[in-house]
């Protein structure tokens, strides 16, 4: 019997060993919680045994208690490093359906979270981060379990819209010996964008597509009309390729002409049109004008719309993450959500420092951070484990002794057993 009890008791000291090395060695792992190996006695007798006699029969590991003390907190000045200070986990699922419903949940205390290529909020692990859906101003809408939904932040905002009219001031020479590789006013050849003698001056022009892309454009300009005793007037028509295609004038300004006075001033009252294939451009010439020096080109601008990326992320002590996208006002994209157990030392443990429910636990409570008792959160903070190194230490210390008193028991047990067997021989 005395044998059995000293092995109980080398399993007991092996068992402790086990739980402080594994605590020793997630002294580094963010939000780990150390963990506690807890023993009961074992006593055996029959029902006539006087009990002020039964000597016990060792021990055996009854649970391992999670402990749950708050850990320090490290500065990272990450915005998606987020530590909660006081009660709570976050609530993470490591698993989403096709329309992205919420499948499982698991609780963590770990807020290394970051944004994935679709903007999705997960951990290392890829658990997406669940928050409440919420209002502009950060209220929330809906605060239950079936609102949980993953937390996306879109990378851009604003509707996309192609280019359709476009402000274009030039400045264009007086002099005929400034008209680059033009070869005559009129050109003797007909236009053609391949041959410079059949053109003056030519000019990148800012253009985007129905995505949002920016495309290819150029404006050529050919030197039609200058000067002279009856007509002081100065005229040069314009051609516009667009993604390698050239785009025909349409309208009163065909071909499109644009016609300076004798003081160098176009006249832009009717702004010059093109179109193909049902796609038109509008060109405002207005500000364009004659001057004595080589073509230089004043102004452009183009009225195409494309989304504006994300500038800045923020995470406030209530958990509502802000999104500001350029010179537009901040935007509320969620409320993390936080959840606790009325029984967390129940919760069963599945790695990655997360936590799943059990019956022990009980049902989760959700709430958001600052409410109902609940933790607040620091963004560009993280949590590190609770596990103190001097007590661990210490403890493995202390388990290693009563694992060779055990074994010194279980020594002697042997010993007196052996010394039985040479009586009875």
């Amino acid at each position: 019997m005395s044998m059995t009890t000293a092995l109980s008791g080398l399993m007991a000291a092996q068992s402790d060993i086990a739980t402080t090395s594994h605590n020793i060695s997630n002294a580094g792992t963010n939000a780990f919680r150390k963990s506690r190996a807890e023993f009961s006695d074992d006593y055996y007798s029959a029902p006539m045994n006087a009990f002020r006699t039964v000597t016990g029969s060792g021990t055996h590991l009854s649970r391992v208690s999670t402990q749950f003390g708050q850990g320090n907190f490290v500065a990272t000045g990450q915005t998606l490093d987020i530590a909660i200070q006081g009660a709570g986990f976050f609530a993470v699922s490591p698993q989403l359906s096709d329309r992205d419903e919420v499948v499982d949940i698991n609780y963590t205390r770990n807020g290394a979270f970051s944004i994935d290529a679709e903007g999705l909020v997960a951990d290392s692990s890829g658990r997406a981060l669940l928050a409440y859906p919420v209002a502009d101003d950060g209220s929330i809408l809906e605060m239950s379990a079936q609102s949980l939904s993953p937390v996306s932040i879109p990378l851009s905002f604003g509707e996309v819209a192609r280019t359709t009219e476009i402000n274009l001031a030039v400045n264009m020479p007086r002099g005929e010996d400034m008209l680059g590789q033009q070869d005559a006013v009129p050109a003797t050849n007909a236009f053609d964008s391949t041959d410079p003698t059949t053109y003056a001056f030519s000019s990148p022009i800012p253009m985007m597509d129905e995505n949002g892309q920016t495309i290819e454009a150029r404006a050529y300009f050919v030197r039609s009309k200058s000067p002279d005793a009856t007509d002081p007037t100065t005229e040069y028509q314009m051609h516009l390729f667009v993604d390698g295609s050239e785009y025909p004038s349409t309208g009163a300004t065909t071909p499109a002409t644009m016609v300076f006075d004798e003081a160098g001033e176009v006249d832009a009252t009717t702004p010059l049109t093109f179109a193909l294939a049902g796609v038109d451009y509008t060109v405002n010439t207005d500000g364009s004008r004659l001057r004595d020096l080589p073509f230089s080109v004043a102004s452009v601008q183009e009225n195409g719309v494309r989304e504006i990326g994300l500038s800045s992320l923020e995470v406030d002590a209530g958990g509502v993450i802000w999104g500001s996208y350029g010179s537009q006002a901040r935007l509320a994209l969620g409320r993390i959500a936080l959840a606790d157990f009325a029984n967390p030392q129940g919760l069963r443990q599945g790695g990655n420092t997360s936590f799943e429910e059990t019956s022990d636990s009980g049902r989760p409570n959700f709430s958001a951070a600052g409410e109902s008792g609940f933790g607040r959160l620091q963004s560009g903070m993280l949590e590190r484990s609770n596990v103190d190194l001097t007590e661990e230490l210490v403890n493995l210390i202390s388990a290693q002794r009563n694992y060779q008193a055990n074994a010194k028991a279980m020594e002697t047990s042997s010993s007196l057993m052996q010394t039985i067997l040479q009586i009875r021989s």
